[in-house]
């Protein structure tokens, strides 16, 4: 399987006044992401904050999600699950509803390298569904050092690609170890994209809040329009390294210009984290250079 190149943007998690998930707002994202451009949707992610989400809750969103992009655009899910057993019936769920490819993330109890090896390897003997592994030691804590990501990719001929958010330098050495047996996307809010396109990645994984300028540096890079792209990626820098200080700042920061920029409700997830004060005068500040309109003017009144 070969996914189309270019931005997959991972969907918010968006709740209601009384904490539920909120449907019409999650249809409203999945329209304002393919009409940006978007090469595919990916859900579960850490943007959605998915290991703060119930069983039911990750079922109905990946049924919704089906629904509402109705195969305009490949739709990826991320699995995060306490154990290879759950994995499985969570990746079948997914596939049977529609999902072209889903994205293992390491259960809870792997904590050495080690450890995610058997339990990838586990998940993967049992499933067929086109798989990819999400690398992301800076928000899950372990990750796979790159000899194991080539002896995983020989092994299981359906493990398609790897979600790498690392840095562009050793994204560098993945897809270059790799010789085109994976596709390898990378992640991080668009932090070094010109440059993991340089490397040579297939795709980029971002959250939405700002998904029509990273369409756009993909477009122009992949067109060697390199100095356009560059000026739009200076402009954007600032607003990315601040939303993806943490995965807190992100579901807080993030999330909130992403409502704000596209007229949507913002509530925090229920006991999740809020916007302060001063985050939201920085907030306003990288938005104002990045020269799209002002966040958190309605949040402001409303506190």
């Amino acid at each position: 399987m070969r996914l189309p190149p270019g931005i997959h943007t991972v969907l918010y998690a968006l709740f209601d006044r009384n904490g539920a998930l909120d449907r019409d707002a999650m249809r409203r994202q999945v329209e304002v992401c393919i009409g940006r451009g978007v090469a595919g949707i990916v859900t579960l992610g850490l943007a959605t904050e998915v290991r703060h989400l119930t069983p039911d809750q990750r079922r109905s969103l990946v049924e919704w999600n089906a629904t509402d992009v109705a195969g305009r655009v490949p739709l990826g899910v991320t699995i995060f699950e306490p154990t290879v057993e759950d994995q499985v019936a969570a990746a079948n769920h997914a596939a049977e509803h529609g999902a072209q490819w889903i994205i293992l993330q390491p259960i809870p109890d792997a904590r050495r390298e080690s450890d995610l090896v058997a339990s990838f390897s586990s998940a993967l003997s049992r499933l067929e569904v086109p798989c990819a592994i999400q690398n992301a030691p800076q928000y899950i804590g372990v990750s796979l050092k790159d000899d194991s990501i080539l002896r995983l990719c020989d092994r299981f001929p359906h493990l398609v690609a790897i979600k790498q958010e690392v840095s562009a330098v050793e994204t560098a050495t993945l897809i270059e170890q790799l010789g085109g047996r994976l596709q390898v996307f990378s992640g991080r809010g668009g932090i070094e994209l010109p440059d993991c396109m340089t490397a040579g990645i297939h795709g980029h994984v971002p959250a939405p809040e700002c998904v029509d300028h990273l369409v756009e540096i993909w477009t122009l890079q992949s067109q060697g329009r390199r100095e356009e792209a560059a000026e739009i990626y200076a402009r954007l820098l600032p607003l990315a390294t601040f939303v993806l200080q943490s995965l807190d700042t992100l579901t807080a920061y993030g999330k909130l210009l992403f409502c704000e920029r596209h007229d949507l409700p913002f509530v925090p997830r229920p006991g999740g984290p809020s916007p302060t004060p001063f985050g939201l005068r920085a907030l306003r500040q990288h938005v104002r250079f990045l020269g799209i309109d002002a966040a958190g003017a309605r949040n402001d009144r409303g506190r």
